[in-house]
């Protein structure tokens, strides 16, 4: 068993080797890291290799948390391989630390977090954590811990009645009012994207990614063939002559594996009772499931009502599915004195 280097992994082994494993997410695939690297961040691509198959791997990211210090990051990523004896799991899982260990101590880094593609009710992917010096951090997700998960190994009709009554109604809403859905990933496209998103932003009080972080990350996954960027339109009569396509709302989709995964949205500040995002959502469930996808992402919620996100929570669960909790963030201290420093001060921010 070792460590492969750099020079031996390639995508299509990355990703065959990642599209093996159950808990498999498109952050860790190789498509993210390049884009990870168009944004100026570096990463380390860890491959495990036993009898000539990758076993274990892990995408990890370096992000910068100011004044010359870092963190090791990899999202959704996972030290555990399910598919392997517990021997190996433990084997290559301390191949993986003291890589990330030795990157540590040269990078000028606090600690390595990860997220793991693992749910909270996996003990023992949590016990094999803590086993390894994994400390918890309930205070400090980049994923979302929750998220509404739709499976789509059933029919169309049986996907509608396991929607709520008012999102079922809005859908025909926006079908009666002849809404259009197109895809688009042109630069020109992405760019429209961007101004929805602000326009989104302004109405719900976030501040949006810049336009060429939406251009660089659109382009690279759909490069990939992994992205889709969905409209949805309203032909809307001007003087009784000229038609024009009017633009409601967006929503960018990737699929890796077997799940497609909504990862933005935005919407007009116009024509909003057309209902378009339904429209959306539901083309984006029948368009998944058409191409094979066993499951229908649609990202982060939060279990309190009195969340910021209990409006956007009672959107995507309207379109049924079932609630899911991942077990959370996970953190190693790399630099044991500065993480107690850190932990402390990310309760609060």
């Amino acid at each position: 068993m070792k460590l492969l280097p750099p020079s031996a992994l390639a995508q299509e082994i990355w990703d065959s080797a990642l599209l093996t494993r159950p808990d498999r997410h498109f952050l860790q695939s190789w498509a993210w890291g390049e884009f990870q690297l168009k944004l100026g961040n570096p990463i380390w691509r860890l491959a495990v290799e036993h009898d000539g198959e990758i076993v274990n791997q892990l995408l990890v990211i370096r992000l910068s948390l100011g004044f010359g210090w870092y963190i090791l990051y990899s999202p959704r990523g996972s030290i555990v391989n399910k598919r392997l004896s517990a021997q190996l799991q433990q084997e290559s899982a301390k191949l993986l630390l003291q890589e990330i260990n030795r990157l540590g101590h040269t990078n000028r880094t606090i600690l390595f977090r990860i997220d793991p593609n693992a749910f909270a009710h996996d003990a023992l992917t949590l016990s094999f954590y803590r086993s390894n010096n994994f400390i918890p951090n309930p205070y400090k997700n980049i994923q979302p811990r929750h998220i509404q998960l739709v499976k789509l190994d059933t029919s169309d009709e049986v996907l509608r009645q396991q929607m709520k009554p008012k999102t079922r109604y809005n859908i025909n809403v926006a079908t009666k009012h002849e809404v259009l859905i197109k895809s688009g990933t042109g630069e020109e496209d992405i760019k429209e994207f961007a101004r929805l998103a602000t326009q989104t932003g302004r109405r719900q009080g976030f501040i949006p990614h810049s336009t060429n972080y939406y251009i660089t990350q659109i382009h690279t996954l759909h490069q990939a063939g992994m992205g889709n960027l969905l409209f949805a339109e309203k032909l809307v009569d001007v003087d009784e002559k000229i038609i024009n396509d009017t633009p409601l709302g967006s929503i960018f989709l990737v699929t890796f594996g077997d799940t497609t995964t909504y990862v933005h949205g935005a919407s007009s500040d116009t024509y909003k009772n057309l209902m378009a995002p339904y429209l959306l959502h539901w083309f984006g469930m029948t368009m998944a499931k058409r191409r094979g996808m066993r499951f229908y992402d649609l990202g982060g919620i939060h279990p309190d009502p009195d969340h910021p996100w209990a409006g956007i929570t009672r959107f995507k669960q309207g379109f049924g599915g079932q609630a899911v909790e991942y077990i959370g963030t996970l953190e190693l201290p790399l630099n044991r004195s500065l993480y107690r420093i850190y932990s402390f001060i990310s309760r609060f921010r």
